[in-house]
This record gives C-alpha cells, structure tokens and sequence, in this order.
C-alpha cells in the first residue's frame, strides 16, 4: 500500500509539473512585506496581506495568519544579515488552499435539483427522525446553535409534514435535513449510538447535499419562511467540521447576509405591520446570528465583513426565555439580566464579542496601517465584550425549552465549555490586533501597550493549551490559534535580538517575562504538540517547526546585537505565575489593564476541565462540541 501510494505521489508531481510553466515555482510563499532593502530596519508593520499565485490559482492570506507571523520573523533574520535557518525552512507549512468542491460551492449549482419525490425517499422513517429532532432540541446537545427556531412552533409544521409530505415546501424540507445533518455530525465528532456506528459521517454528507438541493430548488431569491434559518443552520454545519474551511465560510456567509438582507432582516420589525410578537423576536435572533457569522467568518480569514458596509437598525434580540414566547404574546417582555441564562444569553454575548473581532478583521483588512488611536477604540471594543464572558463563567446553564416555571440548572459542561472558547477567541483577537505594533513598540514607547497586550494574550493562550485534551488538535480552529500564540512570542524572541531605533536593548523589557521564561513557556507549548502528533498532519509540522526555531534561539548567542537570547536557559515556569512578571502596576500608561491582571486568579484544574467540558470515562473522550 506505501508503495502504491509513493507511486500516486510521483505521477500527482510529475502532472504538476507538466502543467505549469517552468518559471512558475512550485511551493508557496507567503511574504507580507517587499523583500527589505538595503535599509538598515524595514517597516514589516505594514504588511496587511499577499495574493499568491501558484500557476493555477490565485488566493489572498491575509496579514493576521500565523503563516505570515512566521514570515516576518524570517524577514526580521534577514534584515540582521543572517543566514536563514534552511532547518526551519524544511518545516514550512503552507496555508491551506481548498481546490475541492465543498463547502460554500454546494450552495452554487455544484448539486443537481431533484424531484421532491426523490428528496422525500431519502429521509428515515418518523420514529428515526423523532429521536433525531428530540436529541437536537436536548440541551446536552454537543454542538451549540444560535436559538432562532422557535420549537413550539417548529413542531407543529413537523406534524403537519406528516401528516401531508406532498404540501411541504422545499424550503421547509431543506431545515429538516439541515437539522438532520447537524445532528449527524454530532454523533460523528462526540459519539455515536450502535445504531450510527460508521454511518454517521456518510449520512452527515448526504444530508448536507440534501439541505443544498432543497435550497436550490426551492430558490433562495424567493423569501420564503426558514431561507436565511435553513442558510445559517447549513453554515453552522460548516463551521463545525473539523477541516480547515475558512474561505468557504466566509464567501457563505456573504451569501447568507444578502439572503437576510433581500428579506429585510436587516431592518428592526416594529417597521413592520401585521407582524406577531413571536415573529418580531426570532427575526431579531435570526439578523443578530447572520452579523456574528459574518464577524467571525471575516475574522477568523483575515478579510472584510459585509455587515460593517450595511446601514442596519435591527435591535439586539431580548434576553427571554422560550416559555415566555408564544403565538398568543402580544408584547415581548423587557429582557432579562445577562446574569439570568436563557437560550438566548450566549447568542448576545457571543455576539457582542464577535462585533468587536469584525472590527479587528476591519482593521486588519485595510489596505494601510490604521491609526494608532483607531487601534485603542478597537482595544476598548474587545476589552468590553470580554466583561460578558465573565457573566459566562457565573451564569447557570439554560432552562429548559418550555418549563414555565422559570427554575434554572446549575453550571454545567454545557455552558461553561462556549466560555473557555469564546476566552480562546478574545486572545485571538488581542494579538491579531496588536501583532504588528510590536515591532515599532522596540522604538517608541506609545506602542508599548501593544507589546504587552499581545505577550500577555499569548501566554494566556499557551496556558489555555495546557488544558486541552489532544483530540482538539483535530479542529483548525484550535491549531490557528495555538499556534498564532507561539509565533508570537517566537516574533517577540526575534525582536530582542535587533537592536532598537533607540540603540542596544529595548527599554521596555523589564515590563515583560524575559527571555529565559518565554522560551520556557515555547517548551511547554512544544510539549503538547509533540502529545498532539498523530492526531493529525499538522500538529507534527508544527512541533517540527517549533523545535527547529527554539534551537535557532539557543544556538544564536553573538548573532542578535540586543538582548543574547540564546545565552539564557528557559526554566520551567509555572503558568499561573507568568502574569504576576508583565506589567508593574494596573493603570500604568504601558500596564496591562485589570482583566489582564485578572486572568491569573484563573486556575485550569485538570478534574474541572473535565466535568466543565463533559469528559465521558467510557469513551475516553469529550461530549462538548469544538470552541464556537
């Protein structure tokens, strides 16, 4: 079987090379900045991005990749007149291109229409399809959903098909089999009964299609009831799987926003007369779960939102419960603290946080370095989504859907695991948004907040890393971070080595760990990528990468004119105590701000991780879904 698949290997190389030209070279890279001239300190700040070309296709990455952090610390090596390291080079990891049709392209006439009659076929008997649904609407539902599909009512028109398949519309079916296909992904990802067993995924891709062909058939231009809910359960679906999927998301999303829009949900629903209350409500849910789709779709690939072009009124939904929602409600009810959870709650605060990581994506996406006060609001914006994740880890899990009495249950893995995501994700966004400030923070104090912003989420990353089960190193989005946050402090590392625009080492270190401790914190953070090898291909590489660059650093005494890295040892440094090293005092002009400080009260006890995330002994694996 090698031998065949060597063999595959040579005759792929061979038709690649074939068809491209001779001057066209064959591996990609991934510059963000103009080769450096002969100036003695080019600015790598600036770069916000490259379209590469491989012959074939054209494909942007934007300046917020880890590819490209990787790439600026080479830049900066050349700049000090060093040999690359070519052992670094081997481990290069381009980013991912997806030539296959997939994702976003089920939505564009990939799938051929079929009849309703041969779409009907294809669903199990009720009695399957009645266990799958009530799974669904459990609340220990592994995959968390946006709330905009009123159950109540959902269960009546399911009744209804039933009881007349031949009157349901395309539309309607094309929810059902989005619901089916999630359900489906569920079991693959976090456990399948006996009666799935090796069939979950396969199903998962035929209801995929299915969701695909009822929408093109039943013709998304047309607004009809549960378009954009059946686009956004589809997109959901995506979101979830474990490839890389990005590009594909993100061209979704945009499909998703025009189709809300042309139904104008866009538009709050008090401009609309004849409309229920029930209805009002769920339109609110439905536009406020497309803009944070479209926030982290654009965030997490580095490019543009729609949303941020589009003059919207829509009010953010109410914090209500289901029960307190009925066809019979004539006023929507103010709404409830944040403090009190409801189906709704985690859709507001993710979405609040989601708002402010577009804003980063915006800030990025543009074409020039936005100003540095640009930057503080964008600060600011994050900083304040994250006092709702603290609501997150106080707040008690979801009532259940329909029990009229209100009561509430107690933390549980189901709510307290989106937390540690969503804390993954403002991380994320920290050291997106200040990354390429940290260069001119060598020479100007007014960067300074960016340094330590971006080291100090960084760390807060690798700490984060410490808890994770292996098995998440499956999912893109988990590796793109934990990565970014090591490039980071590698970037960090590089720095130290030049010399500031102020001559010899920066003034500014003394505020943050040094650099015997980072390198500590880059051997823990190698430690569980080299747990996570085998998990998939890319946790190996990056692990190779890792090493590669930390013997760089070890073996570089002489070579930087800064502060001699590779003369320090790295001591193993407990994680708690990383944050009590960064910044002086809380307030300061270049501290860090009390969140910050705060993050070190947080203790990752191995046996709360695991009741907070579900880990089921039986298994040996987790029932909570991936961190979005």
């Amino acid at each position: 079987m090698r031998q065949r698949i060597d063999h595959l290997e040579d005759l792929v190389k061979k038709l690649i090379q074939e068809r491209q030209p001779v001057s066209t070279p064959t591996k990609i890279t991934v510059p963000t900045a103009e080769r450096p001239s002969p100036e003695p300190e080019p600015d790598l700040s600036s770069g916000t991005g490259k379209t590469v070309m491989d012959g074939m296709h054209s494909v942007y990455v934007s300046g917020s990749d880890w590819h490209v952090v990787l790439e600026e610390i080479r830049e900066l090596k050349r700049a000090c007149n060093e040999d690359e390291d070519d052992s670094m080079s081997d481990y290069s990891i381009a980013p991912a291109l997806s030539y296959t049709v997939d994702g976003s392209s089920l939505l564009f006439h990939q799938v051929k229409p079929m009849e309703k009659m041969e779409i009907l076929s294809t669903l199990p008997s009720r009695f399957e399809v009645d266990q799958l649904i009530s799974y669904f609407f459990d609340l220990a539902f592994p995959i968390h959903l946006p709330p905009i599909l009123h159950k109540p009512t959902f269960m009546r028109e399911y009744n209804e098909h039933w009881e007349n398949q031949s009157r349901t519309s395309f539309i309607w079916l094309g929810l059902l089999f989005s619901i089916l296909g999630i359900t489906m992904l569920a079991y693959h990802q976090h456990g399948e009964p006996p009666k799935y067993k090796g069939v979950s995924e396969p199903l998962f891709q035929l209801y995929r299609i299915r969701t695909s062909q009822c929408l093109l058939s039943g013709d998304i231009t047309k607004c009809l009831p549960y378009t954009v809910g059946t686009l956004r359960f589809n997109a959901t679906a995506e979101l979830n799987r474990q490839d890389d999927n990005r590009r594909g998301l993100w061209i979704m999303s945009a499909v998703v926003v025009r189709a809300a829009i042309n139904m104008g949900y866009h538009r709050d629903p008090s401009r609309i007369r004849g409309i229920s209350a029930l209805q009002a409500e769920y339109r609110r849910r439905v536009w406020y779960s497309v803009n944070s789709m479209d926030d982290m779709a654009s965030f997490l690939g580095g490019f543009p939102r729609m949303t941020s072009a589009i003059s919207a009124d829509t009010a953010e939904p109410r914090n209500l419960h289901d029960w307190e929602l009925s066809p019979d409600t004539s006023v929507v009810p103010p709404s409830r603290p944040l403090t009190e959870s409801t189906l709704a709650t985690y859709l507001i605060i993710k979405g609040r946080l989601f708002r402010a990581l577009g804003r980063v994506a915006d800030f990025n996406s543009a074409p020039t370095l936005g100003s540095y006060e640009t930057l503080r609001e964008v600060d600011g914006a994050l900083q304040e989504a994250y006092q709702g994740l603290e609501l997150m880890s106080t707040t008690a899990a979801p009532a259940a859907v329909g029990n009229g009495d209100g009561r509430k249950a107690g933390a549980s893995a189901d709510n307290m695991f989106p937390y540690f995501g969503m804390l993954g994700m403002y991380h994320s966004g920290v050291c997106t948004l200040h990354r390429r400030f940290m260069a001119k923070a060598r020479g100007n104090t007014q960067f300074g907040l960016s340094r330590e912003r971006c080291i100090a989420s960084a760390l807060a990353l690798v700490e984060m890393q410490q808890t994770l089960e292996t098995g998440f190193y499956k999912y893109w989005q988990t590796r793109q971070m934990m990565t970014l946050a090591a490039m980071v402090l590698c970037l960090e590392l590089e720095l130290r080595r030049k010399p500031s625009d102020r001559g010899g080492s920066d003034g500014n270190v003394a505020t943050s760990p040094d650099s015997g401790v980072l390198l500590g914190v880059l051997d823990q953070a190698c430690a569980r990528w080299a747990e996570a090898i085998g998990t998939c291909e890319e946790a190996g590489k990056v692990y190779r990468l890792l090493v590669s660059m930390l013997a760089g650093f070890r073996t570089g005494a002489g070579k930087g004119v800064g502060e001699d890295v590779g003369a320090l040892e790295a001591p193993m440094v407990p994680m708690e105590g990383l944050f009590e090293l960064l910044s002086p005092q809380v307030g300061e002009p270049n501290g860090l701000s009390a969140l910050d400080k705060d993050l070190s009260s947080i203790e990752f006890d191995s046996d709360v991780w695991d009741a907070f995330m579900g880990y089921d002994e039986a298994s040996g694996s987790y029932k909570s879904a991936p961190f979005y």
